[in-house]
C-alpha cells in the first residue's frame, strides 16, 4: 500500500512539473527550432525550440548570426552569452560544419531600453553557408529565414568583406522588395527593416576603417558595359541597403593563435585587445537591439514562433524558394477570404439574371475584393517583389465569374425553356376546347407571354422568345384554320338538334321548318363558291362569328369554363318546367276552381242591423 502511495505521489510531482513548463535550468542550453531534412534540401520544424520561444511573454529581439561555415558563429554567440563551449552552442574544430539547421538559446537575455521598455534578447545560431553536400536553395532558405525573423542580423565574416560574400546574399534582392519595401497604397512596409552588423573576425588588415570598407562594398560599381554579373551584384548591394536600416561594422581581433583550443582557454590567456573588443561588441548589440515588428506590432515569443512556422512552411512550398512564393503563402488565407467574399457577392444575384446585371455585380465585387486585398495583404506584391500575386487573384475572380456565367446560362435556359413549353402546351390545349374563341386564344397567349417576359431572364431569353413567337404564329394559323370549320360543324349539329327537339319534344312545326331550311342552306351555299373564295369571308358569316365571340367569351362570362354547369342547370330547369306544365299546374288549377264553387260557412242566424 505504501509503495502504491509513493508511486502516486511521484506521478503527481511529474505531472505538476510538466504543467509548470520548462524550468530555468532546462532552458539554459541551445535548443533546435529547425532541422534540415535528409539531403539538406528543405527545413523541418522542431517543437522543442519553438516551445521555449512560446514561453517568452515580453517583446523579443531575435539576434541571428549568419555566415560561412567554419567562421566561428557558434563561438561568437557563446562569447556574447558568457557561457562555455560545453554548455553553449556546439563548437567544432573539424572541416565539416558543426551546427545543423537553426538553433536558439533557450534562456532569453532580459534588456531594458532607455525608454523603459522591457525586451528579451533571443540569440539564434544558423548553419553556415556553402558547406559540402548542400544545395544552393538550402542556403537561400537559411538566409531567408534568418533575415525575416531577425531584428539584428549579424553577418560573421573572416578577415574582410569580399564581393563573393555579397553575392551569397542574392536572395536579399527579392526579400527587400517583398518584405521591406513599402507597397503602393500601404502606410508602411510589412516588416521593419532589421539592423545589420557586419562582423569581421580576425581583423588584422590595416588601411581604411571597417565602416569605409563596408560603404565601399555596398556602393554600386560602374557598369558601362552592362555586364549581367555586375548588374546583379549592384542590385544585391541596393537591396541590402533597403533591408538593413542601420548597416554597421565591427572588427574582432584573433583571440589566440591556438584556434583549436579557444574553448579551453580562460579570458586571462586570450588577447587583451580581443577581450576589450568583445565587451564593446556586447554593448553594441544592446544598442542595436530593437523589438521584432511585423505589420506594426511587436512580436512576443509566441508571435516569433508563429512567424517561424509560417516561414518554414512557405520556404518548403517550392523546390527553389522565392520571395514571391513566401508572400504567396503568407497571403494564402487572405486570398481564400477574398475569393469567398467575391463568390458570396456573386451569389447574391439570383439566377437566372440579366448578363449585364451579373457583370456589374462582378465588377463591383472585384473592386471591393482588390481593395480589401490591397489593404490587408502582407508584403509588397509589386512586379519586382512577389510576382503577379494580385494578377493571380484577379484571374481566380474571373474564373469564378465564368463559373457563375455558366450557371446563369443553365438556369436561364431551364427557366425560359420551361416557360416557353408552358405557353406551347397552353396553346395546344386551346386548340382542343369545346367552344373555341379567337379572343380567348389571343388573351391566353398574352397572359402567357407576360409571364414569359417576367420569368425568362438571361442569355437564353432571345432564343427562347424567338421560338415562342414562331410557336404562336404556327398555333394561331392552325387555330384559325380549324376555328371556322368547328363553328360550321357546330352550327350543323345545333340545327339537327333543333329539328329533333322541335319534332319530338316541342312539337313545333315552325321551329322544325326553320331548322330544315337553315340546314339545307348550309349544305348548299358553300358549294356555290366554285371560282374561289370561301363562305367564311362573307359578311353574314363574319357577323355570325362576332355574335359567337361575344356570347362565348366576354369580360363577364367564359362559356368554356361554365358550360358544364349551365347545361345541367338548363336541363334541370326544363324538367322542372315540364313537370309544372304536366302535373303541378293542373292540380293547382283544380284546387283553385274547387275553392271558388264551395258555399261560404256562417255561424248562427243573420243579425238585423236595423234594430
Amino acid at each position: 500500500m505504501t509503495s502504491i502511495l509513493k508511486a502516486f505521489l511521484c506521478f503527481l510531482v511529474v505531472a505538476a512539473a510538466a504543467l509548470a513548463g520548462p524550468t530555468e535550468s532546462d532552458l539554459r542550453k541551445p535548443l533546435p527550432i529547425v532541422h534540415p531534412v535528409e539531403g539538406h534540401t528543405r527545413l523541418q520544424l522542431d517543437q522543442e525550440g519553438l516551445s521555449a520561444l512560446r514561453s517568452i511573454t515580453t517583446p523579443v529581439v531575435p539576434v541571428v548570426v549568419i555566415g560561412p561555415y567554419r567562421s566561428g558563429k557558434s563561438f561568437l554567440l557563446n562569447q556574447l552569452l558568457g557561457v562555455g563551449c560545453d554548455e553553449g552552442f556546439g563548437v567544432g574544430h573539424t572541416r565539416s560544419t558543426q551546427t545543423k539547421g537553426v538553433w536558439v538559446w533557450g534562456q532569453p537575455t532580459p534588456l531594458r531600453l532607455p525608454s523603459g521598455q522591457d525586451l528579451s534578447l533571443v540569440f539564434i545560431d544558423t548553419e553556415g553557408f556553402e558547406s559540402t553536400g548542400k544545395a544552393d536553395a538550402y542556403d537561400d532558405r537559411i538566409f531567408a529565414l534568418s533575415a525575416l525573423i531577425s531584428s539584428l542580423l549579424i553577418y560573421n565574416l573572416p578577415e574582410a568583406i569580399r564581393e563573393s560574400d555579397i553575392q551569397k546574399l542574392s536572395f536579399a534582392v527579392d526579400l527587400a522588395e517583398g518584405f521591406y519595401s513599402q507597397s503602393q497604397g500601404a502606410e508602411k512596409a510589412p516588416m521593419d527593416a532589421a539592423n545589420m552588423l557586419w562582423l569581421i573576425q580576425r581583423d588584422f588588415l590595416e588601411g581604411a576603417s571597417l565602416q569605409a570598407m563596408l560603404a565601399q562594398a555596398l556602393s554600386a560599381v560602374d557598369n558601362p558595359a552592362k555586364d549581367r554579373d555586375i548588374e546583379q551584384v549592384n542590385r544585391i548591394r541596393q537591396s541590402l541597403q533597403v533591408m538593413a536600416a542601420n548597416s554597421s561594422t565591427f572588427g574582432l581581433r584573433q583571440p589566440h593563435l591556438a584556434r583549436t583550443r579557444l574553448c579551453e582557454l580562460p579570458d586571462e590567456d586570450l588577447d587583451p585587445g580581443y577581450v576589450r573588443q568583445r565587451g564593446e561588441l556586447h554593448d553594441l548589440v544592446n544598442r542595436l537591439a530593437k523589438p521584432k515588428v511585423v505589420n506594426g506590432a511587436a512580436l512576443n515569443g509566441t508571435g516569433l514562433a508563429r512567424l517561424i512556422e509560417q516561414m518554414v512552411t512557405a520556404l518548403n512550398a517550392r523546390d527553389i524558394p522565392t520571395a514571391g512564393s513566401i508572400l504567396e503563402h503568407f497571403n494564402k488565407e487572405l486570398m481564400y477570404k477574398v475569393q469567398e467574399e467575391h463568390e458570396r457577392r456573386l451569389g447574391q444575384v439570383q439566377l437566372p439574371a440579366d448578363e449585364g446585371a451579373l457583370q456589374r455585380s462582378h465588377e463591383a465585387a472585384v473592386l471591393h475584393a482588390l481593395a480589401r486585398f490591397d489593404a490587408e495583404k502582407f508584403g509588397n506584391l509589386g512586379q519586382g517583389g512577389a510576382g503577379p500575386l494580385r494578377g493571380s487573384l484577379t484571374n481566380v475572380l474571373i474564373k469564378q465569374l465564368d463559373t457563375r456565367v455558366t450557371a446563369n446560362r443553365l438556369a436561364s435556359t431551364e427557366a425560359c425553356n420551361r416557360l416557353e413549353q408552358e405557353c406551347e402546351d397552353g396553346l395546344e390545349r386551346e386548340q382542343k376546347v369545346h367552344l373555341p374563341s379567337t379572343s380567348r386564344f389571343a388573351a391566353h397567349y398574352q397572359r402567357c407571354r407576360l409571364k414569359f417576359d417576367v420569368g425568362c431572364i438571361g442569355p437564353a431569353r432571345a432564343d427562347q422568345a424567338g421560338r415562342l413567337d414562331k410557336a404562336w404564329k404556327r398555333e394561331e394559323r392552325r387555330f384559325r384554320q380549324d376555328y371556322n370549320d368547328k363553328l360550321f360543324n357546330g352550327l350543323i349539329l345545333v340545327l339537327l338538334l333543333d329539328i329533333v327537339v322541335s319534332r319530338f319534344l316541342l312539337k313545333s312545326n315552325l321551329l322544325e321548318s326553320i331548322g330544315w331550311i337553315l340546314f339545307v342552306f348550309l349544305q348548299v351555299y358553300p358549294k356555290l363558291y366554285l371560282s374561289g373564295g370561301s363562305m367564311y369571308d362573307s359578311s353574314w358569316w363574319q357577323l355570325l362569328v362576332q355574335g359567337w365571340e361575344l356570347m362565348v367569351y366576354n369580360p363577364i362570362l367564359d362559356l368554356e369554363q361554365t358550360w358544364q354547369i349551365l347545361i345541367p342547370t338548363g336541363l334541370l330547369a326544363y324538367i322542372c318546367w315540364k313537370c309544372w306544365q304536366k302535373y303541378l299546374r293542373p292540380r293547382w288549377s283544380k284546387r283553385k276552381a274547387r275553392s271558388k264553387t264551395l258555399p261560404l260557412h256562417t255561424a248562427g242566424p243573420p243579425r238585423d242591423l236595423d234594430v
